[in-house]
Parts: C-alpha cells; sequence; structure tokens
C-alpha cells in the first residue's frame, strides 16, 4: 500500500488539495532492496553489547604518585589491577620495576563485543567420553544445555538419534532463497478524490479485474474505466505477482 502526499497546509494553516500528476508505474521491483548478506568491505556490527573501556581511578593513581612513582607506571598500574586498591597496585609497581616501558604511556583495550557462541568446558566434554560418546556428540550435548553436565547427559540418552546430525550453517540470506516470493508487485487497485478542495467531494475506486481491465466504483455505480487516472490517485494497492 502506497500513499501520495494528495493534501498540504497553507501559511493561515487551511487545508489545500494538491493536483499534481504522478508517474505511477503499473509493476514495481523491489528485489534490489532486499539484503544478500554482507558486500565487500562491509564488516557486521557486533551481536553482544560492549563494555566501556576500564579508565584507571583516579584517587589511586594520585595516592601512587604521592610516594614518588611517575604517573603512567601510576595509571599502568591501577589499570592492570583493575582498581582494586591502592596496595595492590603499588605491589603491582613494585614487581614491575624493572619493565622498560614502565614509565610510557598506558594504551587502554578497546573491549570487543560477547559473541553468541557457546564455549564448552573441556573438563566435561572428557567426562561424557568417559561414558563412551565422542568429542563431537559431547560438545554437542553441552552446547545444547548451557555447558550443564548433568543436563548435558540426559539430553544425549533422550536425543540418541540427533547425537551425529550435523548444526546447519547459518549463510547470508539471498533473494532467492527467501520463503515470502518475489520482490514485483502490480497494481491491483488505487483510491481517487473526485472534488475541487478537501471540504468537498467524495472518493472512488478503481480495481482490476482478473482479465487485466478497470472497474470504476462509485458508491452504487460500477462501470469499466478506458483511462482510469492513475496519475491522480490518493493510495495505491500493489499485490505480488
Amino acid at each position: 500500500m502506497l500513499q501520495a502526499r494528495r493534501f498540504t497546509l497553507t501559511a493561515n494553516w487551511q487545508p489545500k488539495k494538491l493536483d499534481v500528476l504522478l508517474d505511477v508505474p503499473d509493476v514495481i521491483d523491489l528485489d534490489y532492496l532486499r539484503s544478500s548478506g554482507l558486500k565487500p568491505g562491509e564488516v557486521e556490527l557486533p551481536s553482544g553489547p560492549i563494555e566501556a573501556p576500564l579508565e584507571p581511578d583516579p584517587s589511586i593513581v594520585e595516592n601512587l604518585m604521592g610516594m614518588g612513582f611517575s604517573f603512567e607506571a601510576c595509571r599502568k598500574a591501577a589499570y592492570h589491577t583493575k582498581n582494586v586498591g591502592v596496595e595492590q597496585a603499588m605491589e603491582w609497581i613494585f614487581s614491575h620495576m624493572d619493565d622498560p616501558d614502565l614509565n610510557s604511556p598506558l594504551v587502554i583495550e578497546q573491549p570487543v563485543a560477547a559473541t553468541s557462541a557457546v564455549a564448552v568446558n573441556q573438563d566435561d566434554v572428557q567426562m561424557l567420553c568417559a561414558m563412551g560418546f565422542t568429542v563431537k556428540q559431547a560438545t554437542k550435548a553441552l552446547k545444547k544445555c548451557d555447558n550443564n553436565l548433568e543436563r548435558a547427559a540426559d539430553w544425549i540418552f533422550s536425543h540418541a538419534d540427533e547425537l551425529d546430525q550435523d548444526e546447519p550453517e547459518s549463510s547470508p540470506s539471498t533473494a532467492s532463497s527467501l520463503p515470502d516470493g518475489p520482490g514485483r508487485y502490480r497494481l491491483r487497485a488505487f483510491i481517487s478524490h473526485m472534488g475541487s478542495s478537501t471540504a468537498c467531494g467524495h472518493y472512488v475506486c478503481h480495481i482490476r479485474d482478473k482479465g487485466g481491465r478497470w472497474v470504476l466504483y462509485n458508491d452504487e455505480k460500477v462501470a469499466l474505466s478506458v483511462t482510469p487516472p492513475k496519475d491522480m490517485a490518493y493510495m495505491y494497492l500493489y499485490e505480488r505477482m
């Protein structure tokens, strides 16, 4: 459904009808708007939340500088001890006094988004393998049960027919694989306004029949339309071809 803007407001806020002719196609093709996956040079956005990078605690840095350490060394100590406290930061400095880059500027690592992939516990994998299952089967069961060993064991016994089935791989969607059909649409009907302004007149409808003929519906009057005014309509209804 497409709507054309046929009314506007004048400077004194009075509605005014716009008699503008539109070049309306009988067929529109929207396939070019569909995504077919990542294009060359595109990067997929992270799927998980991104935490703010850790910044050294100014109070810890100030306390350490009062002991005579350099500004960058104090920032590194607070950063690498995750701002736990002054004592832990001071111990970090003492254990890194011989580092050649102790007083060089701190480089703060940018956190990455959490991924949706489930990392399995290898000890749990070995325990399931000890029960006679393969590494692939054990890994699959743990992923299905969020790394819960007890649930994974139950899942294996209740899904024996699925153990050796390969997981479907996710692939970019393409226009040909979408289930909703092609992106081509044909104009089926449109609604027009008959009248000189918004204060008078009424609406009529043109509908294309199965034979391709345009039929005018004007209240109780129904008639064939030889030259349907498609360029003057207010609303256009397209149907998928």
